[in-house]
Order: structure tokens, then sequence, then C-alpha cells
């Protein structure tokens, strides 16, 4: 089964309910997941254990990054967490497209070189949908402004992330998002 990894700002009780409605949308439509502030070994504050904390957070959520098939991210500017998330994906995009390229021209072992592209082809694959649930996209900014290009504070380095892993798309609509989650259930090929 396709494992989708949601990623977002989880402080604020807002945000915390944003995530708990993303987390049962994809539990409607059938898929796995991991939802961060769900993993109470490391989220839950009243009874985590501090010692290695960050350490942990990181080994727990970059091992669901690296094993999940989509990645889910709201990446707004206070959340910092979520922005490294969003850079290791890019980067990790980037190390498979660097590593596709060297198998293309050079010569292996067949074991070595099946586990290197097997290690690439997963992490080029991996489906990336960016949403942005910020109200300002939304209102009319000045009639020279347009979509996410507007003065609304996105930061064009993020977004230029977010416009190379969506090969061009840049951020989604939730309900984009479901869609596309929908098709991954039905055709798990894509």
């Amino acid at each position: 089964m396709r494992k989708v990894y949601i990623a977002g700002d989880m402080l604020p009780k807002g945000s915390q309910m944003l995530r708990a409605k993303e987390r049962e949308d994809v539990k409607r439509i059938g898929l796995d997941f991991y939802n961060p502030m769900d993993n109470k070994d490391i989220n839950d504050k009243s009874k985590v254990n501090n010692d290695g904390l960050a350490e942990r957070i990181v080994q727990q959520d970059t091992d669901a990054i690296e094993s999940s098939d989509v990645i889910v991210i709201e990446p707004q500017p206070f959340a910092q967490g979520t922005l490294v998330e969003l850079g290791q994906v890019k980067g990790r995009k980037d190390l498979a497209k660097s590593i596709l390229e060297i198998v293309d021209n050079e010569t292996f072992t067949p074991e070595a070189l099946n586990k290197i592209v097997a290690l690439a082809v997963k992490v080029d694959e991996q489906k990336v949908y960016p949403h942005y649930e910020d109200v300002r996209r939304f209102e009319n900014a000045g009639k020279d402004e347009e979509g996410d290009r507007r003065s609304l504070g996105i930061n064009q380095y993020v977004y230029g992330t977010c416009l190379e892993l969506t090969d061009g798309v840049g951020f989604y609509e939730w309900n984009e998002v479901l869609d596309e989650l929908k098709k991954i259930k039905k055709d798990p090929t894509i």
C-alpha cells in the first residue's frame, strides 16, 4: 500500500486541527500515512523523554519521509520543521537525479547498480503535493499581482522549491491534493 507523509505546522491548535483533518481525509481514501503529530514517542510533550528528543524526532520523521511514496506538505513560513522537511525532500530528489545521471554514464556491478537505481527511482518518483492554506492567497492583493507570485509573503525560494518538486504546479488546493491521492489509490503505479 502506498504511504503518505503529512507535513505541516502542528504547534498551534488550529494547525493541529488542520493536520487531523488531512489525516482523516487521507485515511478515508484508504491510503497508509504518517502524521508526525500522531507519533506520541516524540510529540506527546507531557510524557516525552527529552533525552535525545531532537535526534529521535529527526530520525523518526526522516525514516517516515524515506519510506513514504507521497509527501503532502504545507510549508508555512513559521513552520520551521516543515521547511526543513521540504528542503530534505528537495535534497533527496536532487541526489536521486545525480545518481541516475551517474548510473547512465558509468559501469557498475549489476548488484550494486540495482541497489543504486532502486533507491534513486523511489526518491525520484516520490510524489510531492504542497498546499498553502493562507487566506491571503485568495484575496485581491492588487490588480498587478496574481496567483502565488503575490506579495502575500511566500518566500520565493520556498515557492521555487515547490515549483521544482511539482513540475511547475507550485501549490495545490486541498481538493486537488485529495484528487491526486485518489488517483494513486486507484492506480499505484502513478
